[in-house]
Parts: C-alpha cells; sequence; structure tokens
C-alpha cells in the first residue's frame, strides 16, 4: 500500500478518502434500512383491525412503539381523527415529506463520490504526464525507458483506481436509491391509508344513526267552538 501510494503521489489519497466517505455512506444507510425495516402489509392490516374496533389509543401505542418513518407518519396522523379528510390527508402528506429527507440522507453522497474518484483519476493521470514531459530531456528522446515505463505506470494506476472504486459506488448508490423509493411509498400509502380508515369509518357511524322524527309545526289547529249564550 505504502509503496503504491508513493508511486501515485497525492492524488491517490484522495481517491482513497472519497472510497472510504462512500463506504462509510453504504454502511450507514444499509444500517438504517435494516433498523426501520417492518412489514408494510402487516402493519396496515392491523392497525386497520385497531381502527375498525374503535381502539385508536392502541394503534397511538403501537405506532409510536414500532421503529421506522412509516410508524411516524400514522402517529401524527392519529391525534387529529376528528379533522375532515381533507386536513387529515395534508396532514399525512406534510409528515411524508418531512420522513424524505430521512429516508433519502447520505445517498446522494454517492453520486458525488462515485463522479470524484474517476475524474481525480483522469487528473492524476494528466499531472502526472505533464510533470513527466517537463523533465528536461524527455522531449528530444533521450529519457531513459524505465523512468517512462514508471510515469506510464503511476498514471495508468491512477485512472484505473478512480474508475474500478466508482462502479461499486455507482451500484451501491441505484440499489439504495431504488431502496429508498420504496419505502417512501411505503410511507405515503400508510399515511393515506390511515386517513382513508379514519373517515370512511366516521362517515359509516354517521349514516348508521338513527334520524330522529322531526316534529310538524304546520298542522293547523281546529278551531274552537263557542258556546252559544243560552
Amino acid at each position: 500500500m505504502s509503496e503504491m501510494s508513493s508511486i501515485m503521489g497525492p492524488i491517490f489519497w484522495l481517491i482513497i478518502f472519497f472510497a472510504a466517505l462512500a463506504l462509510a455512506a453504504v454502511a450507514e444507510r444499509l444500517f438504517y434500512f435494516h433498523r426501520v425495516n417492518i412489514n408494510s402489509g402487516d402493519f396496515l392490516r392491523g392497525l386497520s383491525a385497531l381502527l375498525r374496533s374503535g381502539a385508536y389509543d392502541e394503534a397511538l401505542h403501537e405506532a409510536r412503539r414500532l421503529p421506522g418513518p412509516m410508524a411516524r407518519v400514522v402517529e401524527s396522523v392519529l391525534p387529529h381523527n376528528r379533522l375532515e379528510r381533507a386536513e387529515l390527508r395534508e396532514i399525512a402528506m406534510e409528515a411524508a415529506e418531512l420522513e424524505v429527507y430521512r429516508i433519502e440522507r447520505n445517498i446522494r453522497t454517492l453520486v458525488a463520490c462515485a463522479v470524484a474518484m474517476p475524474l481525480l483519476g483522469i487528473l492524476g493521470t494528466l499531472l502526472t504526464l505533464v510533470r513527466f514531459y517537463e523533465q528536461p530531456g524527455v522531449i528530444d528522446g533521450s529519457a531513459a525507458l524505465p523512468a517512462v515505463a514508471a510515469t506510464v505506470q503511476q498514471a495508468l494506476l491512477l485512472s484505473a483506481t478512480g474508475v474500478a472504486l466508482a462502479i461499486p459506488t455507482y451500484l451501491f448508490y441505484t440499489y439504495l436509491s431504488a431502496r429508498a423509493r420504496k419505502i417512501v411509498n411505503n410511507v405515503e400509502r400508510a399515511g393515506l391509508e390511515c386517513v382513508h380508515i379514519i373517515c370512511d369509518l366516521r362517515e359509516a357511524a354517521a349514516a348508521s344513526e338513527p334520524k330522529q322524527p322531526r316534529a310538524c309545526c304546520c298542522t293547523a289547529r281546529e278551531p274552537e267552538e263557542n258556546s252559544d249564550p243560552a
């Protein structure tokens, strides 16, 4: 490692720095996705069963107990269960938008690293060749063959290192981005499903209430008969 770094110069350490940054971002996102991973289907079915039975407090407790953005969005909706459908929907969407940043955090760092590493490799290659051709005796062909071979090796190793590290970085970016989009969709679905369940149950309960008979106020009174004096 030390021999390779001495051959390729400081650009090599910049490439290694971005590679370490990408590795840290991948490890952090994988741990986060594993920690918040819950079965969305089972969660929604359990939530629906609790809400249909009227156990709002138990549903809120269950949402607070579970980790992850899906449970937090449901937790933000349940305390406002008496609001109208449009207002509840707005609360759910705002809560989901706040969770998007947490879900996609550090993923864009992988794009920056995947772009920076090959560009740094190309820059190192160009700087190495420029420094080599600035030496006296190179242009007129008097440079020794071992010096030319070492310069070409250094230039090629820098470019190869940057490209080789950028490929898995970009692949991890595509994988984590797809997984983040799936989680965002599940979060939005959970929030809207909670809103629809609450409002549908409330509307069904209102429709099933017996209507009170309305008293008719326009019933004609019978005229009182005046008794004639004897």
